[in-house]
């Protein structure tokens, strides 16, 4: 029977292809891994090298994206749509992005001044720990809490207002990831970023992680065909990520994490398929989705 959608050719084909395919997201990890520890001997170029890491991102996505497409009729966008994809990002990167980490971060810290902590917040971050520990549990904390709201943008209507834009396309690539409402990332990272800050996170911990986070979201919605084997039980991949925005029939809203997996497992909402979504973009009717949402979780696990 035919397909329904045209996939790329999945042979090993050139060195190049082959290359990309294995090697493009963990060369992004080490790429991003050397970043991290460059920030957390000076901090104040964390500006600089979160961008560097995620120009990187970009060119690897970029290239495999036209050196070995998923899905070939991904590839073609309208003006208007990439016009909308272009300027939703520059709107991030210069709107929503500096209110987050130059307004509100700052101001979530000094609200901790009363509990003497010394960079800000509650104190009841453990800095006594080694920097990569130090990491690992501000992910796990961050991840919980976007978890939640990430969540709830999918089952309560005036969230998903804020939410549901993200979901508009129809296809998948590289820079409709950064298609977002400017309030929905706002409240994302406060949620996130926001909490580590309340606690009293160290300002280089949540640089780094903020780092990682950026990679992992270019990688996301990525129309490459790249192997994530493995991987994809620690980070929230694209291959991953697809069914997240999946919309046929019997398929589930899953996948919800923005950097890890674990909390998809533990409240078991990962959904790890072979293939590719028939159809991606908005679900029509939100109000079938709240009635559903629970059975959707506990198939997502369950599902080929």
């Amino acid at each position: 029977m035919p397909s329904l959608y045209t996939l790329a050719p999945t042979q090993a084909g050139s060195t190049t292809q082959w290359l990309l395919r294995w090697f493009a997201w963990p060369l992004a990890l080490c790429v991003a891994s050397a970043a991290a520890w460059l920030l957390s001997r000076d901090p104040e170029k964390a500006a600089v090298l979160q961008m560097a890491t995620m120009l990187v991102a970009v060119l690897l996505v970029m290239l495999a994206e036209r050196v070995i497409p998923l899905r070939r009729d991904w590839q073609r966008a309208s003006r208007a749509e990439r016009r909308t994809d272009l300027t939703s990002m520059l709107v991030l990167m210069m709107v929503a992005d500096p209110i987050v980490k130059r307004g509100l971060l700052p101001l979530v810290a000094t609200m901790g001044v009363p509990f003497i902590a010394p960079d800000g917040g509650l104190a009841w971050f453990p800095t006594q720990w080694h920097l990569v520990l130090q990491l690992l549990f501000a992910a796990a904390i961050a991840e919980c809490s976007q978890y939640g709201v990430h969540r709830a943008m999918h089952s309560v209507r005036w969230l998903w207002g804020l939410h549901g834009f993200h979901h508009n396309p129809a296809r998948i690539y590289w820079l409709n990831g950064f298609r977002a409402n400017p309030l929905n990332i706002i409240v994302h990272q406060l949620a996130g970023l926001g909490l580590l800050v309340a606690i009293g996170a160290p300002s280089a911990v949540v640089q780094v992680l903020i780092l990682f986070s950026t990679v992992a979201a270019v990688f996301q919605h990525a129309n490459a065909d790249l192997r994530y084997d493995g991987w994809n039980w620690i980070f929230s991949t694209a291959d991953l990520h697809r069914w997240h925005h999946a919309t046929a029939q019997g398929t589930c809203q899953a996948n919800f994490g923005g950097l890890l997996t674990m909390w998809d497992i533990l409240f078991g909402t990962y959904r790890r398929a072979q293939g590719v979504p028939k159809a991606v973009g908005s679900m029509p009717g939100r109000r079938a989705l709240r009635a559903t949402s629970l059975r959707c979780a506990r198939r997502c696990t369950t599902r080929a």
